[in-house]
């Protein structure tokens, strides 16, 4: 019988559990369960000292609780929760940790950003769409950081965590998220990022070198066009050209809060952060000289549960 894992991502918007196996062939992972629930434990880390609230400590310790008791119908031999930016940065991280630890007996694992920046980028190569790729750039954004790494030759070359998530940007930047960004806001926020990526000396390789993403942002962002495209995901192509995704940048940051919640597949967790997630990317991609990027769902926790069953492709 195959080895069976179980991971817990604990992100700065969701939480997800996957459930895995490695494939028949032992080159990639089977997907034996996977779920996802918005919890937005971030709220607050765009303050000068970051700290986690009393209602996201007690709302993403259930939550974790909820997805732990999910994996053991599927009888996990290894069961691994891991933390990003939102606990990592947050001055009561421990308090969170603590909280689920009495909850479940379960540690918690709060990776550092290269170590986030690895196992992202571990998790990509288990994706059979991206294993024919030599040499490309991935990018993760989330709620709390930006993750960007070089693979040359299946190797990776360089690994970085930027401050550049969409809930703490928003919370820097955006003073009323009820109503529509103020082209102000806008050009500050770009500014910002654009700074930041280029302080950081990040090299983006060739300009043929393919932009792969992964991340939340990009999964919603997809979504909402194929469904304006009269298509479900799955169903559309993988590869979001940067003009399709300005168009739907443009489009959100002129409505209200309360309009964006109309739009077919923009969760209403993710309608308050999404027009900065596509103004972060935008800029992103005008930094890396892209005209687009290609969508990947095989993201940090499939790192972990490959890194679990000894699944290493990429070094």
């Amino acid at each position: 019988m195959r080895e069976t894992v179980a991971v817990v991502d604990v992100g700065s918007n969701s939480i997800k559990l996957l459930v895995a196996q490695l494939a028949s062939n032992a080159d990639s992972l089977e997907t034996q369960f996977s779920e996802t629930i918005e919890t937005r434990i971030s709220t607050g880390i765009g303050r000068e000292l970051p700290s986690l609230t009393g209602a996201a400590i007690t709302g993403g310790t259930a939550t974790i609780v909820e997805l732990l008791r999910m994996a053991q119908s599927y009888r996990p031999t290894k069961t691994v929760i891991v933390a990003t930016s939102a606990v990592r940065d947050a001055i009561n991280g421990d308090d969170f940790r603590q909280s689920v630890f009495e909850a479940c007996g379960q540690p918690i694992r709060i990776l550092s950003g290269s170590e986030e920046a690895h196992y992202i980028g571990l998790g990509l190569s288990c994706d059979p769409a991206i294993q024919g790729m030599t040499s490309f750039i991935q990018t993760d954004i989330g709620g709390g950081s930006l993750e960007l790494i070089r693979f040359e030759e299946h190797h990776m070359q360089q690994a970085i965590s930027l401050q550049l998530g969409a809930v703490r940007l928003s919370e820097r930047f955006i003073e009323d998220r009820e109503a529509p960004l103020l082209p102000e806001t806008e050009r500050a926020l770009r500014e910002h990022v654009a700074e930041v990526i280029a302080a950081s000396d990040f090299d983006f390789g060739r300009s043929e070198w393919p932009l792969v993403a992964t991340g939340g942002a990009y999964t919603v962002s997809r979504a909402v066009l194929a469904a304006q495209a009269g298509l479900e995901m799955d169903a559309s192509s993988p590869f979001l050209r940067r003009a399709a995704l300005d168009g739907l940048r443009q489009q959100l940051v002129a409505l209200p809060l309360h309009e964006r919640l109309s739009i077919p597949h923009l969760p209403a967790a993710r309608a308050d952060i999404l027009p900065t997630a596509l103004i972060t990317i935008d800029t992103l991609l005008e930094c890396a000289q892209r005209e687009g990027l290609t969508h990947s769902l095989y993201n940090l926790r499939y790192g972990i549960a490959a890194d679990l069953l000894g699944l290493r492709q990429f070094a």
